[in-house]
């Protein structure tokens, strides 16, 4: 994380304890609306590109004859095991078993709710699906018996066929697969861009005003960006490794989106925030800020937005 002090990368252990044991919402399971599947694949076979939420930072797209999933969750709890750690109070909208053929599957980094061993020993049954990661994740899948993956450090690039170019991009975060090692794995963001059409997916971020408007600059304007708007408080804690909504809008304006959709929201229960309190606040700064321009979309379960 070039743009945070070494002081800033690490939380000491009594900083986690605290964290650990601080009151949490606690909001009754949420049933939600599930996605149409025959219009998916019909959306599909008549080539018409869309996004859709799938739950917490897992979207399916589909543009110009592609089929792309971000950060597949489908377990109950974002956690090593499933009897401990966060669960969902939220279903995922499709289930797993009920997506289309996918072509890529991008990553963002190593953590439990990003990175979710059953969704990819299942998704990775198909080995036609490419996998995209970030520097030294590749191994991970590998032993897990998932041999299509594409390993990226940030800046590097993979130009594919039918005008296709993905790209591994920064973000400010952290890695971390158990108690014993950190920061052995990259975090990233991703550009996929599909003939005219620029797709940035940010991963799990906090905030800095140096690289995202690099990544504007560079790579910009995009026609979509999903931007994360949830788990930021408490800021004492989360502020270096996790936008809050406010950020969440510069990051839109900074990489020059002219449409953006919010995601790692109401579905885990990861901090202390109210559940609701990012999609009000996303819309309170939308309405006050005489700057904003382009779209910032709240996702709701079961809607396919068209491209």
């Amino acid at each position: 994380n070039p743009y945070l002090e070494p002081n800033n990368q690490k939380k000491s252990f009594s900083d986690l304890f605290k964290m650990m044991i601080s009151k949490r919402p606690n909001p009754s399971p949420t049933v939600v609306k599930k996605l149409d599947v025959d219009i998916i694949n019909k959306n599909i076979n008549s080539n018409k590109s869309f996004i859709a939420w799938v739950g917490h930072s897992t979207m399916l797209l589909h543009i110009n004859n592609k089929t792309i999933l971000t950060d597949p969750i489908f377990s109950d709890r974002c956690s090593p095991v499933q009897f401990l750690g966060p669960k969902r109070y939220s279903s995922p909208t499709i289930d797993i078993s009920s997506l289309p053929k996918i072509d890529f599957i991008v990553i963002s980094h190593n953590h439990y709710d990003h990175l979710d061993r059953n969704s990819v020993e299942q998704l990775g049954r198909d080995s036609a699906t490419v996998w995209y990661v970030p520097l030294g994740l590749k191994n991970w899948f590998g032993e897990i018996g998932v041999k299509n993956v594409i390993e990226l450090d940030w800046f590097e690039k993979e130009d594919l066929a039918d005008k296709v170019q993905i790209v591994c991009l920064p973000s400010q975060h952290w890695s971390k697969r158990n108690i014993f090692r950190s920061f052995d794995t990259l975090w990233s963001s991703w550009l996929i861009q599909v003939g005219a059409f620029k797709f940035w997916f940010a991963g799990d971020t906090g905030y800095n005003e140096v690289q995202f408007k690099q990544i504007g600059e560079n790579y910009g304007p995009f026609d979509l960006a999903a931007i994360p708007i949830g788990a930021y408080e408490p800021r004492w804690f989360m502020k270096n490794f996790h936008v809050n909504p406010e950020e969440s809008i510069s990051i839109h304006k900074d990489i020059q989106s002219k449409r953006s959709i919010g995601m790692h929201f109401g579905t885990f229960v990861l901090t202390t925030e109210p559940v609701l309190e990012p999609i009000q606040k996303i819309k309170d700064i939308i309405i006050s800020d005489s700057n904003f321009f382009g779209d910032f979309l709240i996702p709701k379960p079961g809607v396919i937005y068209p491209l």
